[in-house]
């Protein structure tokens, strides 16, 4: 991996005039938050920017300052392409007839197993959030903010600290939160309400089904539930409203991991793991392509859904059978 240059990212921010930002494939709070604010700042300084979501604007977020002016395609051919919260180039939601004409790709991340696939690189693994980097980014650089910058970076790095509840939630976190409030006027419950607190009719149906499957292993020490395609289509919920079921797993007392296996489409799986202390998850999920966060991780498996729960199932049971000794005082 590169190592990490503010210098290099603020230089071509600067130098620069246009611009493409795109972030990961289901994109969560942090991507479209981190992918707003840039997008808003640079778009403010003058440039020509455009921020791309090819699968539209997702309902969650939809209140968002700024997120009406994203596009489902790109239009022009940029000097410049920002990756934002994108572990793997291969996960970047952005055509590759965009890259033709070789623009500079740079690439802005806090996953640990994130690679330095661009020209540029500024990857903190230690960050919170990619927002957090954005906003130290912007800082450090002297775009101007406003309010709808800092709405935008405020919902990512809530949204990847479970507002302010996960382990990644450290006292630089906590300022930067506050700053943003205090400076901008945002409403911290307004965002809260809007990410966590409103939910479609349907998609608490779905959950209740989802919860049906929920099943915890013989030594009690990890949980998973699943989702298949009858279920989508029986309810009709979007994709986006179902990532936070994963912690219902986690969530029970004693377990150490949970699993929420998703049917996105026929032989297409989306596992998302969480842990608690004692268990890296982004390890786990590296084994079968994926990545992620020590607590929070993710990867896709080819593959029917009950081959492939077999599968993970198995290489979990054998994982714990294997450490043993590394049991801590979490048993129920």
């Amino acid at each position: 991996m590169n190592t990490p240059s503010w210098e290099r990212v603020i230089s071509i921010l600067k130098k620069y005039n246009r611009f493409t930002l795109g972030c990961h494939l289901y994109p969560d709070g942090d991507a479209i938050g981190s992918l707003l604010a840039l997008g808003l700042a640079l778009a403010k300084a003058g440039k020509e920017v455009e921020m791309v979501l090819p699968e539209g604007i997702p309902l969650t977020f939809d209140f968002l300052p700024g997120i009406h002016q994203t596009v489902i395609y790109p239009s022009f051919q940029p000097e410049v392409v920002l990756s934002l919260d994108c572990a793997e180039r291969a996960r970047l939601q952005l055509p590759e007839e965009l890259f033709d004409h070789d623009p500079v790709l740079v690439n802005i991340d806090h996953h640990i197993s994130n690679d330095g696939f661009g020209h540029v690189n500024l990857i903190l693994p230690e960050a919170a959030a990619t927002g957090q980097i954005v906003f130290q980014l912007l800082r450090k650089s002297g775009f101007a903010m406003d309010a709808a910058i800092a709405s935008a970076l405020y919902t990512a790095i809530a949204t990847d600290t479970g507002f302010f509840r996960y382990a990644n939630t450290t006292g630089e976190v906590l300022s930067i939160a506050a700053k943003l409030v205090e400076e901008y006027q945002i409403s911290p419950s307004f965002i809260a309400e809007r990410v966590y607190e409103e939910k479609s009719f349907a998609s608490i149906r779905l959950l209740a089904e989802v919860l049906s499957t929920l099943q915890v292993s013989e030594n009690q020490r990890y949980s998973w539930m699943y989702l298949n395609q009858e279920m989508i289509r029986k309810y009709e919920v979007e994709m986006e409203e179902i990532d936070n079921y994963v912690n219902y797993t986690s969530s029970i007392r004693g377990i150490e991991v949970g699993l929420f296996f998703k049917e996105t489409k026929p032989d297409v799986v989306k596992i998302s793991w969480r842990s608690k202390a004692g268990v890296d998850v982004s390890r786990l999920a590296a084994h079968f392509g994926g990545g992620g966060h020590t607590r929070a991780a993710g990867c896709l498996v080819q593959g029917p859904l009950p081959a492939v729960m077999t599968e993970v199932l198995t290489f979990l049971h054998h994982y714990f059978e294997e450490n043993m000794q590394e049991r801590t005082d979490l048993m129920v």
